[in-house]
């Protein structure tokens, strides 16, 4: 079957394109081109001069509609891939996190045996954990955090059928860099995450590989005028750099901070959503501890922040009115920057012929009015 999406303004990572139509022809772009002169197709939608982008690509999201990565349930991915295109994702990692190497274990086997049956696609795993610091574990439970151990990652990575695509980790706790070697060698992109590291620290690192940041602010050391630490690293340096943009993990001034210094040619806009993404509020589970939800936060009994509610579609609101970005830059931010850094941009994420047809609609309003994942339409509002 073909789509035709007419009246539209295509935007890429590097500009917009008024009066264009694009073509759908089963799964994948099949031609794009200038209004009026559109070819016929067996449905047609009226772009009525929105916005088209490449779907969005979370990197870091544990869940949404009460399913968690780390619950081995078969029904997960289904489920969370059902949901997300209604958020403005198309593509996912999905995110495991510190706890038993039993019930990592568990969730990675589950999550190895991934086959696509619709909806957003998961393309690999994003572990966060165990293997970070004691000093900053965030939500993650400290009793489960444990040294880098080379072997361990190697154990893992053949478990989940060689889907870890990121592993956030304390480069700190690898002096010797032998980790950090491992991870490059099972093609797992190194990311600092749940750190104390110093600014020389990663620098050290990132002559061996170093090339990613976890939700920046978060779970980490600040920044300092004697110290630039993790933050320091993240704005003077070449790693891609993640963050919730939801206004309380990042308050949205800091989110203009790192806007205006890392710039949206290193910014890598996550969710870092739990099971409760698109559930009212409540208690919920994260990681084996109860989270408690309430409006836009979620949080442990002890207030510490448990990932969030946030959607991408919400996050997309909130750059334009915390930052002055465009609609290129959050090309480059929600898709362009993450497929980039995991080296796949050879056979997806962008708007010409032959890439997959994962697509959104935005109004001038940034509210998403369609989304569209292997050719299919997922969501319309």
């Amino acid at each position: 079957m073909s789509l035709l999406i007419e009246n539209i303004t295509i935007v890429t990572h590097e500009a917009e394109f008024e009066n264009r139509w694009l073509l759908i022809e089963g799964e994948r772009i099949s031609s794009v081109g200038h209004m009026p002169d559109v070819p016929k197709a067996d449905k047609i939608i009226d772009g009525g001069d929105n916005y088209l982008l490449p779907g969005a690509f979370e990197i870091h999201i544990h869940g949404a509609d009460g399913v968690d990565a780390m619950d081995a349930d078969e029904n997960f991915i289904e489920k969370i891939s059902n949901h997300l295109p209604s958020t403005g994702t198309t593509s996912f990692l999905a995110t495991t996190m510190t706890g038993t190497f039993e019930n990592i274990s568990a969730s990675l086997e589950n999550l190895a045996d991934y086959q696509y049956s619709g909806g957003a696609e998961m393309l690999g795993i994003h572990q966060e954990g165990p293997f970070i610091s004691k000093e900053h574990p965030g939500a993650q439970d400290p009793k489960f955090i444990l040294p880098p151990d080379a072997d361990e990652i190697r154990r893992l990575q053949a478990l989940s059928n060689r889907q870890i695509r990121i592993l956030t980790y304390a480069p700190e706790e690898d002096p010797d860099f032998e980790f950090l070697g491992t991870l490059r060698d099972l093609d797992i992109l190194p990311s600092a995450g749940h750190t104390g590291a110093t600014y020389q620290q990663l620098k050290d690192a990132t002559g061996h590989g170093l090339r990613h940041i976890t939700h920046l602010y978060n779970g980490m050391r600040g920044l300092h005028h004697r110290e630039p630490g993790v933050v320091g690293y993240s704005f003077l340096g070449d790693s891609y750099v993640e963050i919730i943009a939801d206004g309380i993990h990042s308050n949205p001034e800091m989110v203009r901070l790192a806007y205006d210094n890392i710039t949206s040619s290193r910014i890598i806009m996550i969710t870092d959503a739990m099971r409760a993404q698109g559930l009212p509020d409540g208690e919920y589970d994260l990681g084996g501890q109860n989270v408690y939800v309430n409006g836009n936060e979620a949080r442990l009994e002890s207030g510490v922040l448990a990932g969030s509610v946030l959607t991408m579609e919400q996050a997309v609101k909130n750059m334009f009115e915390f930052t002055d970005c465009g609609w290129t830059d959050i090309v480059r931010m929600t898709s362009y920057n993450a497929l980039k850094s995991l080296d796949m941009l050879d056979s997806r994420g962008l708007i010409e012929p032959g890439h997959p047809a994962n697509l959104v609609i935005y109004d001038e309003d940034q509210s998403l009015t369609t989304t569209i994942v292997k050719g299919e339409v997922y969501y319309e509002k």
